[in-house]
């Protein structure tokens, strides 16, 4: 408890934990296996080749993209030389991306292959070098030709290929290795309550604060064992865990294929060490007989809850497979970089979230901000070394949900209602906020947020009242119906005031809050206190 934190950049923390097995495996693509020396060969070749770009020490660079081998070298080469990545969405609208470029006065940006399209869009309006990061690039040489073949296209553009990117190293530069622990790694995007994007700034120190966590809590890594890791850079959660799992020595397994046939039937392939998840792959999986679950220690699942009948079906499958895992959840938030507190294998209480972090603590307060005893609902609170440094160019938002106590201690606020038992276990009640997850075809969960589409339609000409609600689907757990009452109610209004919603919302939304359906209606539902009744 009382031991040092690392006072280390992400570059040199990964360095320090795997200097001595550089011949060790560090993440697989596609069967492909990259060693830690040749991780740590390409991200400072990758260094060299943005000093050579005149990218320097604080400047940001965008990538969006997932988490291929060459995305990694992008991330730690930057960090070598002490930028900054900013992470963002592949789903942003094109708008979206001109914005964040111009917020963050990134130098350059590096775009995955699948999204060039909406690059080309808008490419008279972007004025910084792009990179074009690929998907079969690590691929074995069948596969590559292969999806070269039925992937490849022709750009209009003159973008640089990242092969290139990093052929244009000079032997007269050689970069200088970044030593400044406490400075900006990684902006990632949270949305509060309204869904308008906040750049999370998170620093190396915070970062390495929940790698060294995890590796003296309750994770018992195990260096050469094996992690099937599905979850994109963009995700606070995603560039967080990547770290921790590689500092600890865990080979990961990069999934980028997110159909939940191939993310099972990879799972059962290779039968990794470790599991990330999300709730909606559960039924898939307990699905299956017994018998080749016996290699997996640790089962996390994340992305939202699951039901105490799945639970069960899950619990019951690991253990008669042989295995010593069971199905662990926990809580979290982007603006303290990844997990607050879990549930995991011998430390586990069922409806909990868990017991926090090793130099994570959690308090529970009233509405006027006093703390309550043990058993008693409030808002909770953490406060930890991983908390962010802020939001970025964003003050005010950033002093609304980082409060200090009287001693000077920083508190999250996060918004959420629970409380704490007398063990330590942390139960969550309810939120404050509207907030829930669903998932687009490419099965990534995202998070979505009703006010932010109210906000977009009620600014509309002729739009009296906005309300949007979300009801349960199959397939993408939630998806949102937005209900709109207009002026000058009449049918034949209907169609096209309809349509020029839909434009809206497909102008200025990402595709994961568009509405399903849309539904014009004479008079908004109101409650006695004068606000839109959602139920």
């Amino acid at each position: 408890m009382n031991a040092p934190l690392p006072k280390a950049t992400l570059y040199e923390y990964l360095w320090e934990n795997n200097k001595d097995y550089l011949h060790g495996t560090a993440l697989k693509y596609f069967g492909k296996c990259i060693t830690y020396g040749t991780l740590f060969e390409k991200s400072k070749k990758a260094a060299n080749a943005f000093l050579n770009m005149g990218i320097k020490q604080g400047d940001i660079v965008t990538i969006m993209s997932m988490q291929t081998p060459e995305t990694i070298y992008t991330i730690y080469g930057l960090n070598y030389i002490g930028a900054v990545s900013n992470l963002v969405y592949m789903t942003l609208t094109e708008n979206e991306i001109l914005d964040t470029i111009e917020t963050t006065a990134s130098k350059a940006l590096f775009v995955m292959e699948p999204v060039l399209d909406k690059v080309e869009k808008v490419c008279d309006k972007i004025t910084v070098p792009v990179v074009v990061l690929p998907v079969s690039g690590t691929m074995p040489f069948y596969m590559r030709a292969l999806y070269n073949l039925k992937n490849g296209r022709q750009s209009k553009n003159a973008w640089m290929p990242f092969k290139d990117f990093l052929s244009k190293v000079s032997s007269d530069v050689v970069p200088v290795q970044f030593k400044e622990h406490d400075s900006m790694a990684v902006i990632v995007y949270t949305s509060g309550t309204t869904g308008e994007p906040k750049g999370v700034c998170l620093s190396n120190d915070g970062i390495n604060a929940l790698v060294y966590q995890d590796m003296n809590g309750l994770v018992e890594f195990e260096r050469g064992k094996e992690c099937l890791f599905l979850l994109p850079p963009f995700v606070g959660f995603g560039i967080t865990n990547l770290h921790m799992i590689l500092c600890g020595g865990v080979t990961l397994i990069l999934q980028i294929v997110h159909e939940p046939e191939a993310i099972v039937t990879a799972f059962f392939r290779t039968k990794p060490y470790c599991f990330l998840t999300g709730p909606v792959l559960m039924d898939e999986i307990s699905a299956h007989e017994p018998g080749k679950l016996q290699n997996v220690r640790y089962f996390i699942g994340g992305g939202g809850s699951i039901t105490s009948a799945q639970e069960e079906r899950i619990n019951t499958l690991l253990k008669k497979s042989g295995s010593s895992a069971r199905y662990s959840n926990g809580y979290g938030m982007t603006e303290a970089g990844s997990v607050l507190c879990y549930n995991i294998n011998e430390v586990y209480k069922a409806g909990s979230v868990g017991i926090p972090f090793l130099k994570t603590t959690v308090k529970v307060v009233d509405d006027d901000g006093n703390e309550l005893p043990y058993g008693k609902t409030g808002e909770l609170l953490f406060d930890g070394d991983s908390l962010m440094m802020g939001y970025f160019d964003n003050t005010s938002a950033t002093e609304e949900v980082i409060v200090y106590d009287e001693k000077g201690k920083r508190w999250l606020k996060t918004g959420d209602l629970g409380y704490v038992d007398e063990d330590g276990f942390v139960f969550l009640e309810g939120r404050k906020k509207r907030i829930y997850i669903t998932m687009l075809e490419d099965g990534y969960v995202y998070k979505l947020f009703p006010q932010r589409i109210e906000e977009l339609i009620s600014a509309l000409n002729g739009i009296n009242a906005c309300g949007v609600v979300v009801r349960k689907d199959e397939k993408r757990i939630n998806e949102p119906v937005l209900f709109a009452s207009i002026e000058n109610y009449e049918e034949s209004n209907v169609e096209a005031k309809t349509e020029e919603i839909k434009q809206a919302a497909g102008d200025g939304l990402p595709r994961h809050m568009r509405p399903v359906e849309i539904k014009i209606i004479k008079k908004m539902p109101m409650t006695a206190s004068g606000k839109i009744d959602y139920r």
